[in-house]
Parts: structure tokens; C-alpha cells; sequence
């Protein structure tokens, strides 16, 4: 399996900016500041079918209210959230597994 695997540890953004498409499954667990941003770099580099997989998207329940104005983590993992909601070009699911797991299918 090892062979199949690739694990990048770096910026995300840079990272994302620098792969080449043909990916079965992106997850995602970084800055949630930035989910959308690396939501928008990762669905062009994955397959039809492919998966992206989201990690604390519930956020310990946060995302369900408005944020306070300095809490840009929140803010962005809502803005995540509805970002996904409305795509097209995916199928999502948020599952209510400890901080909320996120898969959304590429059609």
C-alpha cells in the first residue's frame, strides 16, 4: 500500500499548488482559516469519484451559531460548510464523528 500512498507535509497551499491531478482521495486538516481555499485547489486534482475528506467540520458545534468577530477558525470552517453545501460538482455528507468528518464525492 505504501506505493499508493503519498503524504505531503508543508504549506498547503504551496503543496496543493504544486501536485498534479489523478488523486483517489485528498484530506484535508490544516488551517481551517483556509478550508475553502484548500477545498477549491484540491477538486481539479482528483478523479471523477474521488473523495475529499474534511476533518473537524462540526468544530465542537460552533459552526451551528455566528461566531464572535475574532474567531476566524469558525468563520471559516462555516464558510467551508456552505461552500460544499452548494457545489454542484460534488455530493457531500457531514458526519457527527467527534469534531465532524466531511466527504464529499467529485461527480
Amino acid at each position: 500500500m505504501a506505493h499508493k500512498i503519498r503524504l505531503h507535509i508543508g504549506d498547503a497551499i504551496k503543496t496543493l499548488g504544486n501536485m498534479s491531478p489523478g488523486y483517489d482521495i485528498i484530506f484535508i486538516d490544516a488551517n481551517k482559516r483556509q478550508y475553502s481555499e484548500y477545498y477549491e485547489l484540491s477538486l481539479p486534482l482528483l478523479r471523477q469519484g474521488g473523495l475529499i475528506v474534511a476533518d473537524d467540520t462540526l468544530w465542537d458545534g460552533k459552526v451551528s451559531a455566528t461566531p464572535p468577530a475574532h474567531d476566524a477558525q469558525t468563520k471559516g470552517l462555516i464558510d467551508f460548510n456552505d461552500l460544499l453545501a452548494k457545489d454542484t460538482r460534488v455530493e457531500t455528507v457531514i458526519l457527527p464523528l467527534k469534531e465532524g468528518l466531511t466527504i464529499a464525492i467529485k461527480k
